[in-house]
């Protein structure tokens, strides 16, 4: 009986024994838990931005009658592309002729009498020389000569500003482009002050602006970047064109690549932004001025760039920061920089070197100091083990 019980005391002991193991390795397995975990690596990094934007003529002009009178003829079918030089109205040019006759008669008799003049002084001039005449009467032919050439300069002014008011009856197009509707209707009078001059508008549209902006501190963090040479465009220059596509409301894309040929040199002290111009070739003029859309820039290439999942990074009191392990897993709270965002999240500009250890994912249940057991997804494994 005796023999009995010490073996029922010896069995209850071992149990004891076991269950004290298991609830110490519970305890084990939960003092050092298991988070996920990247392991940095410096990548090239293709950037892309979207900003709103708008459409307008690459120029746009105004066209108005230059003199006045009654508006005779309209050449062009409203909303049809023209051709610099082309006619496009016509204005009575009867008044302007009448007043061109007048001019070159004028003219006709200044000539005649500047002829007379001519020849007189010729001939005083002489008599002069001989002694027949007085100084006095030099002088007088002198002055009557160059009295009569001033006054026969000015009547020749006044037959060529005759010639070009005639000419300006005829009203043509300043540049190529599409017209607009007419503001003159055929038979109204037409006048040269800025209410009633007005005949029409022609609009460039190719090539098409496109104005967009974008906020200050985006732009300087962007040249500072290119400047530095850690952005570099896709063919390795820091300096060529950036290419721009444009995006319409529905989501589908002009089938034509534009570049940035303008960026406004101040800031808009409203809105703090920075104005730029992209400009694209619009043969078939499938984009209209006033058009809205999205303009998204492409062709930069971020160097040596550091991504990390948006949720690996918090926002601390002064900076953000991430959580990094040291070489015993150990939880470090490291400060960085944050650059612009990818699809695959932040691009961290300091703070970070490749092969560092960052937490991803369950930050809520660890801090700095604390052991914890990094889990790598198989990319990452498979990176470590290499």
């Amino acid at each position: 009986m005796l023999s009995r019980n010490k073996f029922c005391i010896a069995a209850a002991a071992m149990l004891a024994l076991s269950a004290c193991k298991k609830e110490d390795a519970a305890r084990t397995e939960t003092a050092v838990p298991s988070v996920e975990a990247v392991r940095t690596a410096a990548e090239d990094i293709p950037l892309s931005f979207e900003f709103s934007a708008r459409a307008q003529g690459s120029k746009e002009t105004e066209v108005r009658a230059r003199v006045g009178g009654i508006l005779l003829k309209r050449n062009y079918v409203e909303g049809s592309p023209v051709n610099a030089g082309d006619i496009l109205f016509q204005i009575d040019p009867e008044p302007y002729k009448v007043q061109l006759a007048q001019a070159k008669a004028k003219l006709s008799q200044e000539q005649a009498q500047l002829k007379a003049a001519e020849t007189q002084w010729l001939r005083i001039d002489k008599l002069f020389k001989d002694r027949i005449v007085s100084e006095k009467s030099r002088d007088e032919a002198r002055a009557n000569l160059d009295s009569l050439k001033a006054t026969t300069a000015l009547a020749e002014a006044e037959v060529q500003a005759a010639q070009l008011n005639l000419d300006y009856t005829t009203v043509t197009a300043p540049i190529s482009g599409i017209t607009s509707m007419e503001t003159q209707s055929e038979g109204s009078l037409i006048g040269t002050s800025a209410n009633d001059s007005l005949l029409t508008h022609i609009t460039q549209l190719d090539p098409i602006y496109v104005i967009f902006s974008a906020a200050d501190n985006d732009a300087f963090k962007l040249g500072s970047l290119v400047d530095s040479g850690k952005i570099v465009t896709s063919n390795g220059s820091r300096r060529s064109d950036v290419f721009a596509r444009l995006k319409f409301g529905n989501d589908s894309f002009y089938d034509r690549e534009g570049k940035i040929d303008f960026i406004n040199p101040s800031i808009d002290e409203q809105t703090g932004t920075i104005k730029l111009r992209a400009v694209f070739p619009n043969p078939e003029r499938k984009i209209l001025p006033g058009q809205f859309g999205r303009i998204v820039l492409e062709g930069l290439i971020r160097k040596d760039a550091i991504v990390l999942p948006q949720e690996a990074v918090m926002q601390g009191a002064k900076s953000p920061y991430v959580y990094r392990l040291n070489a015993q897993n150990q939880v470090e709270a490291v400060n960085v920089s944050t650059g612009f965002t990818t699809p695959r999240g932040w691009i961290i500009d300091s703070g970070l070197t490749p092969g560092d250890v960052v937490l991803v994912s369950g930050l809520m249940k660890v801090r700095p100091g604390q052991q914890v057991n990094p889990v790598f997804n198989e990319t990452e494994t498979a990176s470590a083990a290499q």
